[in-house]
């Protein structure tokens, strides 16, 4: 499938329907884990996904990344392909089996160098670590499809690994209610279920050949994403590791509900970034488009599309809060609007990072995502002691922020979209408004009209902004809509 805008828009869709609507269904099940977890539970619960996500990245060594760019390298050749692939699996159950063997029996001495107050190691740790090795190499499987462009059978993949794991939550958590721990373990069965089913099927592509030289391949490009995916999570998570220092488990519990929720738009922006980004590299490869408009125009429809999105969330925050959650979890409505603006800020440097990994100079994406990162920990190190779990929301979006804008100013020196800067400078200064006024946290009727009014003067005036993008996408819509009538 080579590039084009329905290309972009069909890949996006079917993929984000699949991530999004995996967790929508998720969202929905909010209402289930705070009536059977309590706030308390919650906050042992972030930390843990913490962990995971770390030892996630660390082990991973950045080789679903290397996995797409070789596909993209040798596309017409399914033996260099099946070769590639195999060799790179093999590589990563070696060493992911021997390190988590390692850490399950003498991780333990490590974990109170991190001196956590009220998690210990056993049980939870063992089964966070287990959960990595299959979450690791299940994650070969899906990225394999989306390098295939194969959305819908990835958005399957993905349907049915949530379902695996919901299942197994719902059984330990509701019917068994062993809380926080029932929580992670059906994380890791739900995970192990999934890999017994479809991992299996993935090494039907393998070549049974191994060559260390696709190993080191992988490494090269890997590794140095692999730093730069480690500065993400830490960007993205240190927060609780920090507050956990700070505050009770109580509040790390509303915390880590507020930053669920407001994640969803880093579902969203992820989702449309992994459907782009291999059609971006189809454009950026050919010669039968105009490269910066074609940039320009996608990115001003994602603006658009997205930015209203992300203000329908923050608007909205406390209603899905009194919808699906007990009243001990509702102080959370301050929270949601400023990581969603936070994930927002993520959506743009997923942008501004894509010229980077086209011209292969990962190598520097450490030190830039690394800025971002350290910058992130020195304000919650800042913050989080004199403004608590609201420090460590604000610290989130001003490093998000930072991040894509130093990212950006190194892109454009591979490759300059020429982006039309004061448009979208005014579009995130409208955005910008909610979290900053706490619009979000009220709920009266004047309110509700405030907040439909002020959604579609935002959707209108981006329209006319940005017109040259989007009266032609207008105009094929509503030529069909009157074919269709």
């Amino acid at each position: 499938m080579a590039y084009s805008l329905k290309s972009v828009f069909k890949g996006a869709s079917i993929y984000t329907i699949g991530q999004v609507g995996t967790k929508a269904f998720g969202f929905f099940l909010i209402p289930v884990y705070t009536r059977f977890l309590s706030p308390a539970e919650y906050g042992i619960v972030g930390y843990l996904q913490v962990m995971l996500q770390l030892m996630a990245t660390v082990l991973m060594f950045g080789f679903y990344g290397a996995q797409t760019r070789y596909y993209y390298e040798f596309k017409d050749s399914a033996k260099k392909i099946g070769e590639f692939i195999f060799s790179i699996n093999v590589y990563l159950i070696t060493i992911l089996l021997t390190l988590c063997l390692i850490s399950t029996f003498w991780g333990e001495n490590f974990y109170r160098l991190l001196n956590v107050k009220d998690i210990p190691f056993h049980p939870y740790m063992p089964v966070v670590i287990w959960t990595a090795f299959f979450q690791i190499l299940n994650q070969m499987v899906i990225s394999y499809y989306l390098a295939t462009k194969q959305y819908k059978e990835c958005a399957i993949l993905q349907f049915l690994q949530f379902a695996f794991m919901v299942g197994m939550i719902l059984f330990f958590v509701v019917y068994l209610r062993q809380g926080a721990l029932g929580k992670v373990k059906g994380h890791l069965i739900g995970q192990a279920v999934f890999f017994t089913l479809f991992y299996i099927p993935y090494t039907r592509k393998f070549v049974f050949r191994f060559d260390a030289a696709y190993v080191k391949y992988a490494l090269a490009f890997g590794v140095p994403i692999v730093f730069h995916l480690l500065a993400g999570v830490m960007h993205n998570s240190i927060d609780r590791v920090i507050l956990e220092k700070y505050i009770s488990m109580d509040q790390l519990g509303i915390y880590s509900i507020g930053y669920q929720i407001g994640m969803v738009m880093g579902i969203i922006v992820t989702a449309v970034n992994k459907a782009w980004q291999p059609n971006y590299f189809d454009l950026m490869s050919g010669d039968t488009h105009d490269k910066a408009y074609e940039n320009r125009r996608i990115f001003a429809l994602w603006l658009i599309g997205i930015g209203a999105i992300c203000l329908m969330g923050m608007l909205w925050t406390r209603e899905f809060l009194i919808l699906l959650t007990p009243e001990s979890y509702h102080s959370a409505s301050g929270i949601v609007p400023v990581i969603i603006m936070g994930y927002f800020f993520q959506g743009m440097y997923f942008f501004a990072v894509s010229p980077i990994f086209h011209f292969k100079k990962t190598k520097f994406l450490p030190f830039l995502t690394g800025a971002a990162a350290t910058l992130n920990i020195g304000l919650n190190l800042l913050l989080i002691p004199h403004f608590g779990i609201y420090g460590a929301a604000y610290a989130t979006l001003i490093s998000f922020a930072s991040q894509a804008v130093i990212v950006y100013v190194f892109g454009r020196r591979l490759f300059n979209p020429q982006f039309e800067h004061w448009k979208i400078i005014f579009a995130l200064i409208l955005l910008l408004v909610v979290p900053a006024t706490g619009l979000s946290v009220y709920f009266t009727i004047k309110i509700q009209v405030i907040k439909i009014l002020y959604l579609f003067g935002f959707v209108t005036l981006m329209v006319l902004l940005f017109k040259t993008y989007t009266k032609p996408v207008l105009t094929k819509i509503f030529y069909r809509l009157a074919r269709a009538t």
